[in-house]
């Protein structure tokens, strides 16, 4: 036998074999060690819908950026518990340790004849319709006259496969910890580096494996991109996909740690060095008050008071505490995983700015959560210096918290030091958070905007901190709030108590309850290159006034956008069926009647309800339920001996717990102001028959009146909007319409008019407050006086109001009701509001000498009083 013919027979004795292939046998001990660490890897459940998705259709080709065994074996583990497609074969990566013993043997014996690379064997298991994995970097073959681009191999393969081949781009990260700067042992020896040598990298694993993730970049269909880049070789259709895979993995990589993490001390650095800065404090300095140097040691101590110092440790101890306080306190966080794709897909391109609804100190704990947990990379926080209190401001600050005062006022220098620590951040590319309401709100809606740090942030943006960056509105809200009691007790008349550490000690108490469930809602991302191309005028060709009109108007686009995104609970309601009418009780059978109705009309407005809403009558019969065990409302039942006329359930409410449902009520207020603007205005007509007219009239006032009350949607005219609640009222055969020759009419049909009160129902507490209010304008008849004082009178005269019958809601004597009805006064040049003379001295409020706009307004406002 000659030496070649032996050659072959041993060859075909060997069989075919490589060291890169996982075989399904499993080499043991080794892997039942291995699963317990490896299972410890979590994949997101877009990402892993999305290769599921693929290996239906085609052949999943998982794309690493750089060789790691480890990382085979990780989606090796993932894909037998999850069920996704399963690598078999690991181009340039030897696994030949993880191969069952004769394998491993066999391939080593094989390589004498077989060349995977040469061969083009990958070419071949994808052919076979088989799931592989390669790497983008350090391969051996690029750029090699011997060896086949891995890539060149894939494009042959998907020009001959009868099914796709889809490129999937792997991030495989071990923690979310960001990149440093300045690293100290730690994070030489376990910190995530661009290309981790095979010991770094098992014992970064190691320190960080329940962390550890895997998230999926947007696939490549091979077949596709090859008929678009036809014209190119093969050779530059694989250097051009190397380079667009690498930048998918390096964006993900991007929404989870964001850029490189510079100390707090070299922040403060970059911002005083901010040339900007520097000649905003030349100039103060030119005007002999104060010196350069000084200028910049004050600047460094507010600096010192303003900058985040974050931390990952105390991210990851949040992390922890924050999953127990859900499970304590609340029944489960519903989160819009849509529109967290939308936030990762938002935030691979540009930096990008949260801006949530602010309704209670939760908000911004779980939004930080929310995030890590979907991992996101976390905002800094905009905090107001009133959490500075220990030890919660040191916990706030380590967790990426800043701190800015109330008011700038008096203070120019701090002013101009925290917008350029804005701008640095923007700068670096990290993403911010601010609350757009500024506080948090105690009625339960929408406060009206406030743009300060907006105007902030694109100021930094017109100054060059980024090319593009994206707000986010957020909705963020509860079947119940935690602070309810301070709530009431804040609206009613008291003092707002400070944050202090005594207050979180006896907060303590909120543990022992349940609040039911949060909801968190995305709406659609504003960009703000697209944002400003679109105004008439370019920013920078606008004046001050236009600039702060533009402001304005996207603050109220982001309030809106957050409106609509909020979620219809079971509680809400129920408030809302509870309060809309002018008893003390109400029956079962009216009050879900009242409820049916407000469904109904939600329904065809296409409003989101929550989940639990998909077994109505259950998750109604649950918030009716738990609402009378917390003592909000009571249940009447029949008794034994009533007669049959008599046996109903009531539900009835004490004065004292009325503003307890207002908040939750307020919660959806907004999406009925429409219709209950028009059924205000049909039934202040005493007649069945209204002109359309008066009623487009009374709804244009009526929005006039609470412009600063509720965010309108703008988008639609006044008299498009009363036609779709007519047309909707019309179709519930509530009302009919005719024409006379005096124009247009509409009559109220049956018990049209007993619907109507539903709905007009839910506003009439806002209409009873501003009632109040202009009546205790008589106050400031003979002088001025200041605006505290006057919202002390008009509170008392509220309540002796209420007392002899005349208001029949206690839920409006809310003293924000009361402020905001007074800033609409103040506008409507019925109330002349002088400013202070000194910086400590109080606002004086008087009634104008031309008392006609003041009557007319009066007259007109008594029509809707019932």
């Amino acid at each position: 036998m000659s030496i070649q013919t032996a050659l072959q027979s041993w060859k075909k004795k060997i069989g075919e074999y490589y060291v890169n292939t996982l075989y399904p046998r499993r080499r043991f001990p080794f892997f039942w060690i291995l699963d317990r660490l490896l299972s410890r890897v979590n994949i997101d459940d877009g990402s892993l819908e999305q290769i599921r998705n693929l290996g239906n259709e085609g052949i999943v080709v998982y794309t690493l950026k750089n060789k790691s065994q480890l990382n085979c074996l990780i989606l090796r583990n993932l894909a037998g518990r999850t069920g996704i497609d399963q690598p078999e074969y690991c181009h340039g990566i030897c696994m030949v340790l993880w191969q069952p013993f004769t394998n491993a043997f066999r391939a080593l014996l094989s390589r004498i004849f077989h060349n995977p690379y040469k061969e083009g064997y990958l070419k071949k298991v994808t052919e076979e319709k088989k799931s592989s994995v390669i790497y983008l970097r350090g391969s051996d073959s690029i750029g090699s006259t011997f060896n086949k681009d891995p890539l060149a191999f894939l494009i042959d393969a998907a020009i001959q496969t009868e099914v796709p081949v889809y490129l999937v781009p792997i991030l495989v990260t071990y923690g979310r910890q960001r990149e440093k700067k300045d690293k100290g042992i730690g994070d030489i020896l376990f910190g995530q580096s661009e290309n981790p040598g095979a010991v770094k990298r098992i014992l970064t694993f190691l320190r960080h494996s329940k962390q550890a993730f895997i998230l999926a970049a947007d696939p490549v269909d091979l077949r596709d991109y090859v008929e678009q880049h036809s014209k190119n070789s093969v050779d530059i259709m694989a250097y051009m996909l190397r380079r667009d895979l690498i930048e998918r993995i390096n964006a993900e990589k991007r929404t989870v740690v964001g850029p490189v993490l510079k100390s707090r001390e070299e922040v403060i650095g970059m911002v005083l060095r901010d040339p900007a800065l520097v000649a905003f404090m030349e100039d103060m300095a030119a005007s002999g008050k104060k010196s350069y140097p000084d200028l910049v040691k004050e600047g460094r101590k507010d600096l010192l008071e303003i900058a985040a110092n974050y931390s990952e440790i105390y991210i990851g101890l949040f992390d922890r505490a924050l999953s127990w306080l859900w499970n304590s306190i609340f029944d489960g966080v519903v989160i819009d995983r849509e529109g967290l794709a939308r936030i990762r897909e938002v935030a691979r391109k540009m930096p990008f700015v949260v801006v949530p609804c602010h309704r209670s100190h939760i908000d911004y704990l779980l939004l930080s959560h929310v995030l890590y947990r979907n991992n996101i990379q976390q905002p800094f926080i905009a905090a107001g210096n009133n959490l500075l209190f220990w030890p919660m401001g040191h916990i706030f600050r380590k967790s990426g918290a800043f701190f800015l005062r109330r008011s700038f006022r008096g203070d120019p220098l701090y002013g101009q030091v925290f917008s350029t620590y804005i701008k640095v951040l923007l700068q670096e590319g990290f993403p911010l958070e601010f609350f757009i309401e500024g506080g948090r709100s105690r009625t339960g809606k929408m406060v009206m905007p406030k743009f300060g740090l907006l105007s902030m942030i694109i100021q930094a943006y017109r100054e060059g901190a980024c090319n593009d960056l994206a707000f986010v509105p957020v909705y963020i809200g509860y079947d119940r709030v935690v602070e309810e009691t301070s709530y009431l007790k804040e609206l009613g008349g008291g003092e707002k108590e400070p944050e202090k550490t005594s207050t979180l000690i006896k907060s303590r108490k909120v543990l022992k309850k349940r609040y039911g469930r949060i909801y968190m809602n995305v709406g659609e991302p504003i960009q703000m290159k697209a944002y400003l191309a679109s105004q008439k005028v370019p920013i920078d060709d606008m004046s001050v006034e236009e600039r702060q009109r533009l402001y304005r108007r996207m603050s109220y686009e982001i309030a809106h956008e957050i409106n609509k995104h909020s979620v219809i609970t079971p509680y809400s309601l129920v408030a809302a069926g509870l309060l809309c009418h002018f008893r003390r009780g109400v029956t079962n059978d009216e009050l879900m009647n009242y409820i049916f109705e407000f469904i109904d009309y939600l329904d065809y407005r296409k409003v989101k309800f929550a989940a639990t809403m998909d077994q109505r009558d259950k998750a109604l019969a649950e918030a009716l339920s738990q609402l009378e065990a917390s003592g909000l409302i009571e249940k009447m039942g029949p008794d034994d001996e009533e007669d049959e006329e008599f046996e109903e359930v009531i539900y009835a409410i004490d004065e004292d717990k009325r503003l307890n449902l207002e908040y939750y009520k307020s919660n959806i207020l907004h999406f009925f102001l429409p219709i209950s603007f028009v059924a205000t205005a049909i039934l202040a007509s005493e007649n069945d028959e209204v002109s359309l007219y008066r009623i487009v009239d009374d709804f244009r006032f009526l929005k006039r009146l609470f412009r600063h009350e509720f965010i309108f949607d703008e988008s639609v005219t006044d008299v498009e909007e009363v036609a779709q609640i007519l047309d909707y009222f019309r179709n519930r055969g509530m009302i009919a319409g005719f024409e006379d020759g005096a124009g247009t009419w509409i009559e109220v049909k049956g018990k049209g008019r007993r619907d109507l009160v539903g709905f007009a129902g839910l506003v009439n507490n806002y209409i009873e407050s501003y009632w109040i209010t202009v009546r205790g304008c008589t106050y400031i008849r003979e002088k001025a006086r200041p605006e505290k004082d006057i919202v002390k009178k008009i509170q008392k005269l509220g309540t002796k109001m209420y007392k002899k019958g005349e208001i029949s809601k206690p839920e409006a004597l809310s003293r924000d009701t009361y402020r905001n009805a007074l800033r609409f006064l103040t506008d409507a040049g019925i109330i002349e509001m002088s400013e202070p003379s000194g910086e400590k001295q109080p606002r004086l409020l008087s009634l104008d000498v031309d008392r006609s706009n003041f009557e007319t307004l009066r007259r007109r406002l008594f029509t809707f009083m019932r």
